[in-house]
């Protein structure tokens, strides 16, 4: 229950930063994807179910604040959290920058997929010729946002220490 209710207080935080502050600093027409980033460091830090399910809720989340299809982003955000949760699970740990490389590329993934999904669910003009600048800047930022997010996600876990896999 502690875990559900911080991970609604993550989710809220999010949902106020994204809206409040990372919308409005764009790089190349580019901001970053806060509950993208959610999903992807609660897969890797609490396996691929965990991830999964964080997923959901926050693509969820971002559903109601955009005017996309309901459960858009909530389908494609659960399956980059299973994703990130597999990845993260099937490579050995070698250091410091290889976690955040995989967030990058499971951000960069995630991106991509958003976009394929929307075009196969009938949204005008998603895979655009402007879908790399995108996924490469969502893939840097969340890179960068990356030492910040995996221990708010990890303090999210902690009431549950026997369920997390080893990635620290």
């Amino acid at each position: 229950m502690k875990c559900a209710a911080r991970f609604g207080l993550l989710l809220l935080t999010a949902a106020v930063l994204q809206r409040g502050l990372f919308s409005q600093l764009r790089v190349a027409d580019v901001s970053a994807d806060l509950f993208l980033l959610l999903a992807v460091v609660a897969g890797m830090t609490g396996g691929p179910d965990r991830g999964a399910v964080v997923g959901f809720f926050s693509g969820l989340v971002l559903d109601l604040l955009v005017q996309t299809p309901l459960g858009l982003s909530a389908l494609v955000y659960c399956l980059v959290g299973f994703g990130a949760g597999r990845l993260q699970g099937s490579v050995l740990r070698t250091g410091r920058a290889l976690p955040a490389m995989l967030a990058a590329l499971a951000s960069a993934a995630g991106v991509g997929l958003y976009a394929v999904v929307a075009e196969v669910v009938g949204q005008v003009s998603a895979v655009t010729a402007h879908l790399p600048v995108v996924m490469m800047g969502v893939a840097a930022i969340n890179l960068l946002l990356y030492p910040l997010a995996r221990p708010i996600v990890a303090w999210a876990w902690d009431d549950e220490p026997g369920l997390r896999p080893a990635t620290r």
